[in-house]
């Protein structure tokens, strides 16, 4: 996915399909496991948009969990549905989050993995409606142009969510380590950015930087990221 767009296009579907599952959030697990693991197009940048507080009552409780939680496949991945959002969904597109720690961190969830496995007919309402409108969202839809997706992630690639915690936040931005677990046990960390946009969360997506690190393998959970564990 860091090619230009020209040199993309010259590419065979086959290579296209190929490089997206590489890059992805269903990479297997030799690209979770390799340093050098590519910007997969969904995954943000993990970026220091301000820390909302968390000592005493200096400001939101960014370790409260989502509450009235339930779970709802979408493309073969169970993804959360809470009180704190997502509130409407429409031809794959999930919107309506609360304005939130746990309403940004649920938005970083849904709309990660929506974007990254949707269909051919789903994926540009999910991009007009969960992702923030800029150079990198154009330039994510032309290269996925190139590909076709018209089945559910297949379970050995499909991720199970386990939790997130929350690196940094305020009302207009939130940064989201997002933590899964693939079919083989192995874990990863999926580093993500969230913008209130429109009246609602919406994706950041990051710019086509080949040396950036938006997913990575981890060996153990941090004691303190916010449960929020899949059915198995």
């Amino acid at each position: 996915m860091n090619s230009t767009p020209l040199a993309t296009a010259r590419r065979s579907r086959a290579t296209a399909e190929r490089e997206h599952a590489r890059n992805h959030l269903i990479a297997p697990r030799r690209r979770i496991r390799t340093p050098a693991a590519g910007v997969f197009g969904a995954a943000m940048l993990l970026a220091t948009v301000g820390c909302g507080g968390g000592d005493g009552d200096s400001g939101p409780n960014l370790s409260a969990a989502p509450t009235q939680v339930r779970w709802q496949p979408f493309q073969g991945v169970a993804l959360p549905n809470a009180a704190q959002g997502p509130k409407k969904t429409a031809n794959g597109a999930a919107t309506g989050f609360e304005q939130s720690p746990s309403g940004a961190a649920l938005a970083a969830i849904v709309h990660t993995v929506r974007l990254s496995i949707a269909a051919d007919s789903q994926w540009p309402d999910i991009v007009r409606l969960e992702v923030v409108p800029d150079k990198a969202r154009d330039e994510w839809s032309v290269n996925r142009l190139q590909l076709s997706i018209t089945g559910p992630a297949s379970p050995e690639y499909a991720p199970r969510l386990l939790g997130y915690k929350i690196t940094s936040y305020t009302e207009a931005a939130s940064a989201v380590d997002v933590y899964t677990e693939y079919s083989d046990s192995s874990k990863a960390v999926n580093h993500t950015t969230v913008e209130w946009f429109g009246n609602d969360w919406r994706l950041r997506l990051p710019d086509q930087d080949p040396t950036a690190r938006p997913i990575e393998s981890v060996d153990e959970l941090p004691t303190d990221i916010v449960k929020l564990e899949a059915p198995a």
